[in-house]
């Protein structure tokens, strides 16, 4: 109990930071939490606890760019961060739940483009993050960085596929 405390003290002391030194991709998050909460109070009222859960998931999908942020001490970019959250309410808000999937044609091939050029990116910047950091001594060549990006933009469709 006292781990899971301390957790939540330090995420809370994160998302201060957060609202000081990104104050855009913080309001983005904030009204996104407040939009998920406003469909999950509706979806108690109609009754559809199915989608009730899908929004707790999602909340908890709204937090993973923060808590890898402070887990891992990495910096992700604001933009990166954005679309991210946007990403992640466009395809269970939107997609799921008010059935974007079915109402507008290419919903779905939109939501695979830009999750595959997303986790592109991220898998690029994880290891470009690695590439310069002073604690590890190697350098990737450019062939390696993108195999790798696209591996891990690959495995993530994969595991989005899953979920």
């Amino acid at each position: 109990m006292r781990k899971f405390r301390r957790k939540c003290r330090v995420m809370r002391r994160a998302m201060h930071r957060e609202l000081r030194e990104h104050k855009s991709s913080f309001i983005v998050f904030s009204i996104l939490r407040a939009l998920v909460v406003v469909v999950m109070v509706l979806q108690i009222f109609n009754k559809n606890y199915e989608n009730v859960f899908l929004c707790g998931l999602t909340l908890v999908l709204l937090l993973v760019p923060s808590f890898v942020q402070l887990e891992l001490r990495v910096e992700l970019p604001k933009t990166l961060e954005i679309i991210i959250l946007l990403f992640i309410f466009a395809a269970e808000i939107l997609g799921e739940i008010r059935e974007f999937y079915i109402r507008i044609p290419l919903w779905d091939t939109m939501l695979h483009t830009m999750n595959g050029f997303l986790a592109a990116a991220i898998g690029f910047s994880l290891v470009d993050l690695l590439n310069r950091s002073k604690r590890y001594t190697f350098q990737l060549s450019p062939l390696f960085m993108a195999m790798v990006a696209f591996c891990f933009s690959m495995t993530i469709g994969v595991i989005w596929e899953f979920f």
